[in-house]
């Protein structure tokens, strides 16, 4: 199959500027071309968000509180020395009150050896 000069030559100049179109493009890095065709049921949508993972975080675990046992003891046993009883309690108050008459018998005494005296 035999194709014209001139169709020829118009297949070679397009294939010409789509390399320059396609050259011109990638030397501009960042730029994006399309072509579409509009035609309805055609989306161009943005590519899917690139999920980073966060950076793990350490920290210290939360204190511990234990209560301490309860801790039960029986009072200490209480002693009372017993007293001397009613009948000592009352030879004893004998005994002083007996003390004190002779203390008062000695006084009078004196007192009247020394009065009669001078």
């Amino acid at each position: 199959m035999a194709f014209p000069k001139s169709t020829l030559k118009l297949v070679t100049a397009g294939f010409l500027a789509a390399g320059a179109l396609f050259a011109a493009a990638s030397a501009n890095a960042g730029t994006s071309w399309s072509v579409g065709i509009n035609v309805p049921g055609v989306v161009v949508t943005e590519p899917a968000p690139v999920y980073y993972e966060p950076a793990p975080v350490y920290s210290r675990p939360a204190p511990t509180y234990y209560q301490p046992a309860p801790v039960y003891s029986a009072p200490a046993p209480v002693y009372y020395e017993s007293g001397p009883s009613w009948e000592e309690r009352r030879a004893q108050r004998w005994e002083e009150r007996r003390e004190w008459r002779r203390r008062q018998w000695e006084r009078e005494q004196h007192r009247r050896y020394y009065e009669d005296r001078y």
